[in-house]
Parts: C-alpha cells; sequence; structure tokens
C-alpha cells in the first residue's frame, strides 16, 4: 500500500513540475493558474464527487464508513488545533496565525481525492467527501477567525453554497434513493472525473512556482512548520486510527492520509485576500507539497507497521 501511494506522489509531484514549467515557460500566467483553479473546484471536483457516489452501489457498510469519517475528521480536527496552540505560539515577530493555519488546514481535496482514488477507487473518493464536509466547516469557522480575528458567518454561508458542497448533498441524494442516471449522463461524468488528478496537480504546481521557493529553503521556521503539518500534527491522527480498531482500516487509511497532506493552498488565498504576509503562506504550501512526497508514504507504512505490531 505505501508504494502505492509512493508511485502516486511521484506521479503527482511530476504532474506538479509541468504546472512549475508551464508557470516559468510563461505558458500560463497568475491569471491562468487562477482560472484552472476555478475549472477544477466548481467543475471537476463537484463532477467527481457525484459520480463517485452514482458508481458505488448502495451497502450498509458504506453507510457506516462514511459515517465513522465524519467522526473520526472532526476529532482529528480538534486534536490538530489543539496542538497548534501548544506547539506554535504566539510571538512578536511571528506569523502565528499564518503558522497555525498551514499547519491545522491540509490541502486534502486537491492531494486526497487523487490518493484515495488511487487505494480504493470511487469508494475512497465517498470517503474523502464526508472529510471534506468537516474541513469545510473548521476552516471557514475557526479558521476564517484565526487568520482574520473575527467570525465571518457570511463567508461560512457562502461556502455552504459552494459547487462542492451541493454536490455532496446531491451525491447522498442519488446514493440514498439510488436514482439511476441515464448512461451517457455517467459516462460523460467519468470523462470529467479524470481530469481532477492531473489540472489539480498542475494547478498545485503553478501555485508552487509563484512561490519563493528559496527563500523558504532559507527560513527555518518553514521547516519547523512543515515539520508540524507533515510529521507532528499527523501523528495524532495516526494515533486515533490505531487505537480505534472497530473502525474500517480504509476509513482510517483515508483519514490518515488527508490529516498528513501538506498544506491548504486556501491560507494562501486568503491572506491575500485579507492583506497577511501571504508570501510566507506559499513558503509553506510549496514546502510541505514537496515533502509530501516523502511523508505521506512514510506516515501509511508506520500506521500499517504498528497495525501488525500491536494488534
Amino acid at each position: 500500500m505505501a508504494v502505492i501511494i509512493a508511485n502516486q506522489a511521484i506521479i503527482m509531484l511530476l504532474l506538479n513540475l509541468v504546472g512549475i514549467l508551464a508557470y516559468r515557460l510563461k505558458i500560463v500566467n497568475r491569471d491562468g493558474g487562477r482560472q484552472l483553479s476555478a475549472i477544477v473546484l466548481e467543475i471537476v471536483t463537484p463532477v467527481l464527487v457525484v459520480h463517485a457516489y452514482v458508481d458505488v452501489g448502495y451497502s450498509s457498510r458504506l453507510v457506516v464508513n462514511l459515517l465513522w469519517t465524519f467522526v473520526l475528521a472532526a476529532v482529528s480536527y480538534i486534536l490538530t488545533i489543539a496542538a497548534a496552540m501548544l506547539f506554535l505560539r504566539q510571538k512578536e515577530g511571528r506569523e502565528t496565525a499564518i503558522e497555525r493555519f498551514s499547519a491545522i488546514y491540509s490541502n486534502c481535496g486537491f492531494m486526497g481525492i487523487p490518493l484515495a482514488s488511487a487505494l480504493y477507487g470511487a469508494e475512497g473518493v465517498l470517503y474523502v467527501t464526508a472529510f471534506l464536509t468537516i474541513f469545510f466547516f473548521f476552516s471557514w469557522t475557526h479558521g476564517i477567525m484565526l487568520l482574520s480575528g473575527k467570525g465571518d458567518i457570511k463567508a461560512f454561508l457562502k461556502v455552504l453554497r459552494s459547487p462542492t458542497v451541493i454536490a455532496i448533498g446531491i451525491g447522498l441524494i442519488l446514493y440514498f434513493t439510488q436514482l439511476q442516471l441515464p448512461k451517457v449522463l455517467t459516462e460523460t461524468m467519468g470523462y470529467i472525473s479524470s481530469l481532477n488528478t492531473p489540472l489539480a496537480m498542475i494547478t498545485s504546481g503553478i501555485s508552487v512556482a509563484q512561490s519563493n521557493i528559496l527563500g523558504a529553503l532559507k527560513n527555518l521556521r518553514v521547516y519547523y512548520v512543515s515539520a508540524c503539518r507533515l510529521i507532528l500534527f499527523p501523528l495524532l491522527t495516526l494515533a486515533l486510527c490505531l487505537f480505534c480498531g472497530f473502525i474500517s482500516e480504509e476509513v482510517r487509511i483515508v483519514v490518515l492520509l488527508l490529516a498528513a497532506a501538506p498544506s491548504a493552498a486556501m491560507c494562501t488565498l486568503q491572506c491575500q485576500k485579507l492583506g497577511l504576509h501571504d508570501i510566507y503562506a506559499s513558503q509553506i504550501f510549496a514546502l510541505t507539497t514537496i515533502f509530501s512526497v516523502g511523508t505521506l508514504p512514510l506516515m501509511v507504512k508506520l500506521f500499517t507497521f504498528l497495525l501488525e505490531i500491536l494488534f
């Protein structure tokens, strides 16, 4: 399994490099990257989510697994938020809010869906949708308050109307009612869904290319925040999953993968919107994206190894 994740991570890194080259060679500019990101977030990912629910037959096992994914994701975020308060202390001269947001919230949509799909197909994507629901709730409440210093109910209500959240609702209705869509529609959805991994990773590469990677490599603080995001905080989720043997192993591995993904690109976007230090946020995003090629398979390998040893 770790080998599959490592191979997938390498593929995703190569796709990232395509995005980096496209930006460096001026094939795509900053606006083009934003437009590609919008296509992924507002068209491809929602279609992928609905297609995943349509593609998997109804079973009580999957329903139970979905519910446990919600619970594990919520507990994982609570643990991570508490850990961020402890390990990323407020200090003058530090961008503590940016560090905490980057360490708490992962790029679980862009990175998680391709990895979960590679491991478990449409069933894995179902579990990602449950995790994403919890991610949206925490990031648009706690996360925005963390960066802005105040609550933003309008922003939270807006995310409830986002294409991905609407797609999750539609998918759940189709799943529980078992409505059969025309074959021509499901095949079209399948073609669109197949665009998710390449487009998401190329878009991510374009974002990485816009960051000051050399500056990030010289900043020791970025390494510490990256270690929190990729190793320290995922270990908390690993421990949680390890001692929840009554939950399906597939669910636990997907939750661990999403919890161990690199920092969310959302932090950079929100910093730009709020007038915060977006370059620092993009440096953390870039370094965690690169390092995750090694840390993601390592986390899963450690989890499966401990499962064999302890249980």
